[in-house]
């Protein structure tokens, strides 16, 4: 059986530190009672950091003065092909034959189109700084000498396939060398019973792949610039937006076993699209666990573990009050926040007892009387937020960091009903390395 052709960007990202032009059109910037006219690009820039610009060029007419430039509190706007966009000027220059101005959007992704109207067959997307992924399901279907990770709900049809040539080795060997944003992987996005749909459904598909791979790899990991197409090829709407980006020291998935994304996707995506308030609850805790997944710097471990276990307790009142009405709200109040993440787990077959795997807690519980890992980890989190006690625990900081986010993925995972192999961040001696979700073992 023949190979498919590898799927391509959409626009060549391939020199990552230069601007690259995704559209370019007409442009007229309105500075007080003035109104300049031209050309404007926008772009993606990624130094310092990686946003969309637009940057426009207009010729400047007699008499027209621009000192106001340096009070940024005198009213301005901007127009793409006769389209305002909200947002805020930036860098600018001028003299008296040109002005040059970058106009900041207020938001991303930028949308130049009616999304609900234009339809297409096909999306693509482009991923970057996505782990380097192997042993997929599908490989066998994959254009020759690319991984390929296919994701499939009930309704669509998600393929993440690496760069050919090697490129996608390529970008990563400049990432662990230079740091930065590289394309690593394109994005193809369609329903599974060929129909055509709206760019505003593609739009949903994109957040909820967002959310999910932010969880996979453990931070921030946005699929972004997305563009439809028709049947026969033609491009039908569009949308900018700059990568977000993060390098999470540990995570659940194994990347040389992409089938446990695989198995996750359709489990979480019936749990995301089962309420709007699922979704909700879902979102908040993957963008505190991406927070929490600190490397260092900011935030801080200690930071991280607030953010941890306000992630584990938000997930505790949506299961335990919203969805399964095991206990009241008021009564969900009532308990101490060990007693909260106690019956989260509990309810989840989530083992609960303070293990070797956590050293300095477990050296230190018998003094401090803690009776599990959910009282540790409270306790050592109230010391952080109310140091009343001024128990000695900054030794366990590390340790409570680590349990916290093992409880946080291990909750995601079994929230969405997953029974597969997953990474245990507390006794895994490398990152290829998994074993069954302890809730199977049970089993």
């Amino acid at each position: 059986m023949s190979r498919p052709d590898p799927v391509q960007p959409a626009y060549d990202f391939s020199s990552a530190l230069d601007p690259v032009v995704l559209l370019r059109g007409g442009a007229e910037v309105c500075i007080r009672d003035d109104h300049f006219s031209g050309e404007a690009e926008l772009l993606l820039r990624f130094a310092p950091a990686p946003r969309v610009v637009f940057h426009a060029k207009t010729p400047m007419t007699g008499g027209q003065e621009f000192p106001f430039f340096f009070d940024d509190s005198i009213e301005s706007s901007f127009s793409f092909n006769g389209q305002k966009i909200v947002g805020f000027k930036g860098r600018w220059k001028a003299n008296a034959d040109a002005l040059e101005l970058d106009w900041h959007p207020e938001s991303e992704p930028v949308v130049l189109c009616d999304m609900q109207s234009k339809t297409s067959v096909a999306a693509i997307f482009h991923l970057f700084n996505f782990p380097d992924f192997r042993g997929g399901q599908h490989q066998g279907v994959a254009p020759l000498g690319c991984a390929l990770l296919v994701l499939e709900s009930e309704e669509w049809k998600i393929s993440l396939q690496e760069l050919p040539e090697d490129a996608t080795r390529a970008a990563w060997n400049r990432i662990k060398n230079e740091g930065g944003c590289f394309l690593t992987h394109v994005v193809k996005m369609e329903r599974k019973d060929g129909e055509p749909f709206c760019g505003e459904d593609a739009s949903e598909q994109c957040f909820l792949l967002a959310n999910f791979l932010s969880f996979v790899k453990g931070g921030r990991c946005w699929p972004v610039c997305g563009v439809g197409f028709d049947a026969v090829g033609e491009m039908t709407w569009a949308t900018f937006a700059s990568p977000r980006i993060s390098n999470p020291p540990y995570t659940w998935f194994n990347p040389f076993k992409a089938s446990q994304a695989e198995h996750l996707f359709p489990l979480f995506a019936k749990r995301w699209q089962q309420s709007e308030e699922w979704k909700d609850c879902l979102r908040s805790a993957i963008y505190w666990y991406a927070q929490a997944n600190t490397s260092g710097g900011s935030p801080g471990i200690d930071a991280a573990i607030i953010l941890a276990q306000s992630a584990l307790e938000r997930l505790a009142h949506h299961y335990l009050v919203v969805d399964k009405k095991m206990i009241s709200p008021e009564g969900l109040d009532r308990l101490k926040a060990s007693d909260r993440l106690r019956l989260l787990f509990s309810s989840l077959n989530i083992p609960l007892d303070i293990g070797v795997s956590t050293p300095e807690i477990q050296k230190v519980a018998p003094g401090f009387k803690w009776v599990d890992a959910p009282h540790a980890m409270t306790d050592i989190r109230n010391e952080l937020v109310h140091p009343a006690s001024k128990k000695q625990v900054s030794n366990c900081f590390f340790d409570a960091w680590r349990l916290s986010l093992w409880y946080l993925e291990l909750s995601l995972l079994a929230l969405c009903s997953y029974d597969d192999t997953y990474t245990s961040r507390l006794t895994a001696k490398y990152a290829t390395q998994s074993e069954k979700v302890p809730w199977e073992k049970k089993a």
